[in-house]
């Protein structure tokens, strides 16, 4: 699957979006500073570091769902 320059802006949107409204949720609020000094630490953006977390995240997920299945 190719990334596509508007798939980019998109995401940068959604992150954009969710740190504006993180103003209201101080849990959020605290995620997002932990994203920030990883993103640091790791000499990445910050939205490469969101992309990287959403992605491992993701494959996570899918390996239980596997797994449960496989065990089911």
């Amino acid at each position: 699957m190719s990334i596509t320059e508007a798939d980019d802006e998109q995401f940068m949107k959604m992150v954009d979006e969710m740190v504006m409204s993180a103003d209201n949720d101080s849990e959020l609020a605290e995620g997002l500073k932990w994203i920030d000094m990883q993103a640091r630490k790791n000499g990445v953006t910050f939205y490469e570091m969101a992309l990287i977390i959403l992605k491992k995240h993701v494959a996570e997920r899918r390996a239980k769902e596997w797994l449960k299945a496989r065990t089911a």
